[in-house]
């Protein structure tokens, strides 16, 4: 049986020493990028968390991580495009052929990481999902992908390579972030369809994690997860991370409508703001979780990344984090009402 609320990362990590724009961090050499991810793995440990990522901190950005490593995707034009209502835009890179031949290294960067943490201590991987890196995408050859969803299959073909990788490797969970869910939610069925491409083949246990977004420690999408249901039913997971504690809505009546039997990652730490939660407010921010989950299938974790976060307010939030854990495991927590 699984240990009762477990503690995890959502999945990025600040670095070391924070660049000025957190949301481009320049690239790192292959030997950067191991010490960083050893180091975040390290941070994250001596935290006390239950699961770690390697903490994405080799990633100018999460999608340019992947496009910049993927044959059919150019960088040399760029289209500048504004998402959700929050005021927030990017350059688009440009598909201008068949997406083939990945080499962005998930795999090493899982192994670094696995390497660099106890054996009692869960590494999971974490990735963009196919339908952000579609609607990250300016789409120039319709020819080859006539729609978005035809883009997102395309990504999904070359992310199940990369992953074929990190099984190999000893990888057993990997994680999808799809943020854009919330800004598109008419396209949310397809996209849950469209990650059985991702994952065919595999024989791991995967989640899926989605947000409002976090650029800049603001929320920049704003779709309910309640109006997604048909999307969480389809897809082919078995771990789901959501926001939960600064939602102005109730997300938990989502579980009414699912069938679902998987474990739940439920965002009880804001990483959007620097006060620090006492133990107690964790624990009553899990409380309504447990309406709908045994302890055994709840993950207690940030509403989403931390790699905008400063490193100390960081530490500090984690540390609460497993503090508020150990309370609840110790039976202090009992179901809303």
């Amino acid at each position: 049986m699984a240990k009762p609320f477990r503690t995890t990362v959502t999945g990025s990590y600040p670095r070391p020493v924070q660049p000025t724009d957190t949301l481009r961090k320049p690239e790192l050499s292959r030997e950067e990028a191991d010490e960083i991810i050893r180091w975040a793995v390290r941070d994250q440990v001596d935290a006390g968390l239950d699961i770690v990522t390697d903490g994405e901190g080799r990633r100018e950005n999460m999608y340019y991580f992947v496009q910049k490593r993927v044959d059919g995707v150019s960088f040399e034009e760029m289209t500048y495009r504004k998402f959700g209502t929050a005021g927030f835009g990017i350059e688009l890179a440009q598909v201008v052929g068949p997406l083939s031949n990945p080499g962005v290294g998930l795999a090493h960067d899982w192994r670094v990481a696995r390497d660099a943490a106890p054996a009692d201590v869960e590494v999971k991987l974490t990735c963009i999902g196919p339908h952000m890196l579609a609607k990250f995408s300016d789409n120039r050859r319709p020819d080859l992908y006539p729609d978005d969803a035809a883009l997102a299959a395309g990504y999904a073909r070359v992310l199940n390579q990369e992953f074929r990788e990190a099984v190999r490797a000893g990888c057993e969970f990997i994680q999808f972030d799809e943020p854009a869910w919330t800004a598109f939610p008419e396209d949310a069925v397809w996209a849950a369809q469209t990650l059985k491409v991702a994952t065919e083949g595999l024989g791991i246990r995967f989640g899926l994690h989605v947000c409002g977004g976090n650029a800049y420690r603001k929320r920049v999408y704003f779709a309910r997860y309640t109006d997604m249901a048909e999307a969480f039913r389809a897809a082919p997971v078995d771990q789901i991370s959501l926001e939960h504690c600064t939602l102005e809505y109730d997300m938990m009546p989502l579980w009414e409508e699912l069938d679902y039997r998987g474990e739940f990652a439920v965002g009880v730490l804001d990483q959007r703001s620097d006060e620090i939660e006492p133990p107690e407010l964790i624990v009553e921010r899990t409380r309504p979780a447990l309406e709908h989950f045994p302890p055994e299938r709840l993950l207690l974790a940030s509403e989403c990344g931390f790699q905008h976060v400063p490193l100390e307010i960081t530490r500090k939030k984690l540390r609460t984090l497993v503090a508020g854990a150990e309370q609840a495991r110790r039976g202090l927590v009992r179901p809303t009402g």
